[in-house]
């Protein structure tokens, strides 16, 4: 970002004190300019913790000054300028700003359905960018009650407790708008309001100092050829992963659920399909990887797999039900050919997943697009998919390709009229049928001023023209899912994600028959 001179006022709200104009970056004018009324650019994750007593409003506004966050991430404090959409205003008056952002709501009892409806509305509701970018919604009740803490955890939580079992839950529900930052950096820099962020941070820097030393014991010549190749592959792979983009654009003419909606004659509704649930030890899906796919094959790969099989499941679902509502005419049977391929879009953050010292929340993502196996027969083995969807992926992530993304949004935000972004925003998915992401959270239980955050949960906010989002995510050993979808495309969120766990347990069974 850039500074302007020092505001007198300056588009700044009564009893509000506007000190410094900053620039936006690049992705978040973009995001703002390729959003639509029926896709707001909103990601929203919620946290939720166990403890002896609720975790009020009060408690995250101490947290949040003593972890010093306005300081650490001041584009918290921030808004849209009235004058110039293009620029933030950052706020001086801290703690009353922080307290503006934070409001509790009611907990109810109505389990999974109501934390649900709250998720959709976040998501989906607009947000007055210049009055604020974030905002958070805390609710408490007693443990287990609201179905953001699985029954597993609410039970293995109250057998770790040696002195005092907790009673209560609390509810952290954040939503953002993508131009304060992408969802990897914001739930980063959430992790600075925890009693650990010290350590969190140190791990980040030790890790840094490791790589760095490895590369300064390199040889000049070593170092040199680095650079030679890297710029090699800079040069070369760009040309190859524009041609294989234009590739998937020119062969793939439609998403399947644009002809789903078309053949069944679904109107459009707003709305969202939510649902969220744990899968299986980190350490587990691992071991599936290694033992399944070839060398490099990643617990991403293995997700991959697993959601594009549920996504051709529910493809075959709505095949079935056309063809049975036409009775003994099979128009839609046939109209609706089998999907053997998907494109499936892939974030890809920049900065590897962390912020680096020193470095605040922003927009520093790129991503791919893939062409991976669809419809197959359920008796091939889960296995066989798997492979080829790490082949496919290596492919795209090995290549320039997720800088290149980057580099072409920050250079349509900056010189192209809004109406042409949102037209290029939409064509360069490639009629993608689902987008994957995928965060690392902390390898071991966090906590909130002395409460444990029991689990943490992500929902994307779905590009235009693709109906299904699906956020995988470890979080202390645990690997977990979250899926975001259009009512018309998955109208059942519980039922896709038991797909997605069922074709992991073949994986996994698969798996063990090739130890013993």
């Amino acid at each position: 970002t850039s500074c302007e001179a020092p505001l007198a006022g300056g588009g700044a709200k009564e009893g509000e004190r506007a000190f410094l104009k900053k620039r936006m970056t690049s992705m978040g004018r973009f995001a703002m300019q390729s959003e639509t009324s029926e896709n707001p650019s909103m990601p929203t994750f919620f946290l939720a913790l166990s403890g002896e007593k609720p975790f009020t409003v009060t408690d995250f506004v101490t947290q949040w000054t003593r972890q010093s966050m306005h300081l650490r991430h001041p584009r918290f404090h921030s808004r849209v300028s009235h004058d110039d959409r293009g620029y933030f205003l950052q706020l001086e008056d801290t703690i009353n700003a922080v307290r503006a952002h934070v409001s509790e709501h009611l907990h109810t009892f109505a389990y999974r359905n109501d934390l649900k409806k709250r998720i959709e509305s976040c998501l989906l509701e607009p947000m007055d960018l210049m009055d604020r970018l974030w905002e958070v919604q805390i609710s408490s009740g007693p443990l287990g009650s609201s179905g953001a803490i699985g029954r597993a955890k609410v039970d293995a939580s109250q057998k770790e407790s040696v002195n005092s079992k907790p009673t209560t839950e609390s509810v952290l529900l954040f939503r953002a708008h993508h131009a304060l930052g992408d969802g990897v950096s914001l739930v980063a820099a959430v992790s600075d309001l925890c009693d650990e962020a010290q350590e969190l941070r140190e791990m980040v820097q030790k890790e840094i100092r490791r790589r760095k030393e490895k590369f300064m014991k390199l040889g000049f010549l070593k170092k040199l050829t680095k650079y030679l190749q890297r710029l090699v592959w800079l040069c070369f792979g760009s040309i190859q992963a524009l041609l294989s983009h234009s590739l998937l654009l020119a062969t793939t003419p439609s998403n399947p659920f644009d002809e789903i909606r078309r053949l069944s004659k679904t109107t459009r509704r707003k709305g969202r399909s939510i649902s969220w649930c744990d899968v299986a030890p980190l350490d587990e899906v691992k071991s599936v990887a290694k033992a399944l796919g070839d060398k490099g094959t990643t617990v991403n790969d293995v997700f991959v797999s697993c959601v594009t099989a549920a996504v051709a499941r529910q493809i075959a679902q709505h095949r079935a039900r056309m063809t049975s509502l036409d009775g003994t005419d099979s128009n839609s049977k046939q109209c609706l050919a089998l999907s053997k391929n998907l494109n499936v879009v892939i974030p890809v953050h920049l900065g590897g997943g962390i912020l680096l010292p020193g470095k605040s929340v922003g927009n520093n993502i790129g991503a791919i697009v893939a062409r991976v196996p669809g419809e197959m027969d359920y008796t091939t083995a889960a296995s066989t998919r798997l492979g080829k969807v790490h082949s496919a992926l290596a492919s795209v992530k090995n290549s320039p390709a997720p800088i290149l993304s980057f580099a072409i949004a920050k250079f349509c935000s900056s010189y192209l009229p809004e109406n042409w972004t949102k037209s290029m925003f939409v064509r360069s998915n490639a009629n993608a049928s689902v987008v994957v992401t995928n965060t690392r959270g902390s390898p071991k239980k966090l906590h909130l001023n002395g409460h444990t955050v029991e689990s943490s949960h992500g929902f994307l906010p779905l590009p235009p023209g693709i109906p299904i989002g699906v956020v995988v995510q470890s979080y202390a050993g645990v690997v977990s899912l979250s899926l975001t979808a259009e009512p018309f495309a998955v109208p059942d969120a519980d039922q896709f994600l038991s797909w997605v766990v069922e074709e992991y347990k073949r994986l996994s069974d698969e798996a063990m028959q090739t130890t013993v």
